[in-house]
């Protein structure tokens, strides 16, 4: 069978790992980026007589609507303005549960944002803020100066708030 080109079948078929991928690094599992791929594109689908490739190729045009998408996920999982919501006790066995699940939820973006750290880079955060350790404890294992780890924790700091701030997630570091 010959797929026409510029048909939807053709765009789904050519960007479907690509925007998967894409989806992928900015959720927690496979699920959810499958979850929100098929919306994107049944999107795109019930809109495909309308799309015009003078004013944007097709793919710019899923892109927009997969952030678009990703933007109401995460609008849709907000429970807390920040933290510190999250973290006040509860009289409630129910509350605790939700304050429970919400940190969870934390640290697993956390995790996730920390991953896309250079290797230096994530060990100098995990110890300065997880293990108590001062710049010149960190450069002394990791063989680097002090001023070298404070300017690489800068920068880790910089790719955090970057990452969080890409992926809807409001939390100061």
């Amino acid at each position: 069978m010959v797929i026409e080109k510029n048909s939807f079948e053709y765009y789904y078929n050519s960007l479907y790992n690509q925007a998967y991928g894409y989806i992928l690094k900015k959720v927690i599992d496979r699920y959810t980026a499958e979850d929100i791929l098929m919306d994107a594109f049944l999107s795109c689908y019930q809109k495909f007589d309308q799309f015009d490739p003078q004013k944007a190729s097709f793919q710019t045009w899923l892109y927009v609507v997969i952030n678009n998408k990703l933007k109401n996920y995460y609008r849709d999982r907000k429970e807390y303005d920040n933290i510190d919501d999250c973290m006040e006790y509860s009289d409630t066995f129910e509350d605790e549960f939700i304050a429970a699940e919400s940190f969870a939820d934390m640290r697993t973006a956390l995790a996730n944002a920390l991953e896309t750290l250079p290797e230096p880079q994530k060990t100098i955060v995990i110890m300065k803020y997880f293990k108590n350790k001062q710049a010149a404890e960190i450069g002394t294992v990791l063989g680097l100066s002090p001023g070298n780890v404070r300017v690489q924790l800068t920068r880790a700091m910089s790719k955090l708030r970057d990452y969080f701030e890409s992926n809807g997630i409001e939390w100061e570091i």
